[in-house]
């Protein structure tokens, strides 16, 4: 069958013109090549919503005269197709119509119906104006919660990476800033006293790993050896250390802040002796002059639970105690504290009773030192020395430092997060110019990594922390060196007659 140009439409079924003027018509842009097409997508359209026909130019057509005045426009081209029916539709194979959706034709085409994936209609048919809107935007809806949807598994997925990956660099940056101070200024360790069957070259190499730079190293006496050999003892301690810092590489005994600062520039390891107990001193300001002479610049008062005959300590053993022995520090200790400060010795009280520590702190013309020790509050424990929070307060008064151990408390390993808290604590308590270390978890160099964290933990504050505040207590008590005048008084005699000679303790 052909499609033959005429002025109207002639032979057409009723009910197939009604559904061309009613429904969804089939536009024709282009001239079809069969009556087959035009048929199967005007079958096709029925059930679709119904639209509006568009007008299509007819360029090279003839031009169509008015049949019917109130039908037509006057001089108006249009193009009329005449519709033979066929006998049987159904019998007839489907055209494929995307092939000739897809196929350019000689003046004319037919667009076939595909489904729109938005949802629409026709994507290919002419549809509305309005209905091409709602195609978009509901496209558009579409394709926004799409990306929103993929946008959400990107953040859940990659915000926790990002965050991983920051925080780990950040924590590299804070490392990095920490090993540029410690090799500024020297990490003070207080209280190493390696025992004889240790293996120093591994100590070495564990005090590098953790950069340390100085060490405080007491020379430690049994209190059972006080009123008998104990002096003795302390100088084969000085002696040993001596010949052992002589011995091991990168070590070197120093006498004074500017050495500790020379050494730690040099790339060894600053050791400051010390005398770790006053039972060692053999109630002598001889003995104490002398062991100053050896190398040693500080000295415990009294040591953990061995109180002297004019100093008490934290706890006592019994048998040990004399019937008129002091709860705090008497007179004769308060001449000992004088001569240290004359002759340029730090005190050190960690370990003396609470009514000792504030007669000392209150009595001591250079600042004082508290080595291994904790607040009170935070490690109540005898593998440190617990520390009141009243004595921390007079610590600003006397200029003094506390070095805290923040390595255990007991049986118990601290973590990062608690030696943090203490660090802070004392620092509220009593100020950052007091504070110095003695020990922590992991290493000292991710302790502070974690510490400068917070913006109040600065260059200059954590310069202070590893070592800066015991310098600058150590050179206070050397610039007080020989300004004090020789104690030239004579000791009364019944203050050091049960002292002056040797005797057993009663059993």
């Amino acid at each position: 069958m052909r499609i033959q140009h005429i002025n109207c439409i002639k032979s057409i079924k009723p009910k197939l013109l009604l559904h061309l003027l009613l429904f969804k018509p089939i536009a024709f842009h282009r001239k079809p090549r069969s009556i087959l097409h035009l048929i199967f997508a005007t079958i096709s359209s029925f059930g679709k919503k119904p639209t509006i026909m568009n007008t299509v130019p007819n360029h090279g057509f003839i031009e169509v005269h008015p049949i019917h005045h109130h039908q037509h426009q006057p001089h108006c081209k249009q193009q009329c197709f005449v519709f033979t029916e066929i006998a049987d539709i159904v019998e007839l194979p489907p055209p494929e119509i995307t092939k000739i959706a897809s196929e350019k034709m000689q003046n004319g085409g037919l667009t076939s119906y595909t489904k729109d994936p938005c949802g629409g209609g026709s994507s290919g048919g002419l549809d509305s104006p309005t209905d091409s809107q709602a195609s978009k935007s509901r496209c558009r809806r579409i394709l926004v919660v799409m990306g929103i949807m993929v946008l959400c598994i990107a953040m859940a997925a990659g915000i926790p990476l990002a965050l991983q990956l920051r925080q780990s660099s950040l924590l590299e940056a804070r490392l990095a800033f920490i090993r540029r101070l410690l090799t500024e200024a020297p990490l003070i360790e207080s209280s190493w006293s390696p025992a004889r069957n240790m293996n120093y070259s591994n100590s070495m190499q564990e005090m590098r790993q953790k950069y340390v730079g100085a060490v405080l190293w007491p020379i430690v006496v049994p209190c059972a050896a006080q009123y008998l050999d104990a002096v003795q003892l302390a100088l084969e301690g000085v002696d040993e250390a001596k010949r052992i810092t002589a011995a091991t590489e990168a070590m070197h005994i120093v006498e004074s802040a500017d050495e500790m600062e020379q050494t730690h520039i040099r790339g060894e390891v600053a050791v400051l002796m010390g005398i770790g107990g006053g039972h060692a001193l053999g109630t002598s300001l001889a003995v104490l002059r002398s062991m100053h002479l050896l190398g040693a610049r500080f000295a415990s008062i009294t040591s953990l639970d061995c109180t002297t005959p004019w100093a008490a300590s934290t706890r006592n053993v019994d048998y040990l105690i004399e019937g008129n022995a002091t709860n705090s520090i008497n007179d004769f200790g308060k001449i000992m504290l004088f001569e240290m400060n004359r002759i340029g010795m730090l005190i050190e009280i960690s370990h003396l009773s609470e009514p000792a520590m504030v007669a000392t702190l209150r009595t001591a013309k250079a600042p004082v030192l508290l080595i291994n020790s904790a607040p009170q509050s935070f490690c109540n424990s005898t593998n440190v020395a617990p520390i009141p929070d009243h004595v921390l307060g007079l610590l600003p008064e006397n200029g003094g430092v506390i070095m805290l151990n923040l390595e255990r408390c007991g049986d118990r390993l601290l973590n990062v997060r608690e030696a943090i808290k203490a660090i802070n604590y004392v620092r509220k308590v009593a100020g950052v110019d007091h504070i110095g270390l003695s020990g922590a978890p992991k290493s000292y160099a991710f302790l502070l990594a974690e510490l400068a964290r917070d913006r109040v933990w600065g260059n200059a504050a954590i310069k202070k922390l590893i070592g800066g505040n015991v310098v600058r207590i150590l050179r206070e008590a050397e610039t007080l060196k020989n300004r004090l005048p020789l104690y030239e008084e004579w000791i009364p005699h019944e203050l050091i007659e049960s002292n002056s000679y040797c005797r057993y303790p009663e059993s």
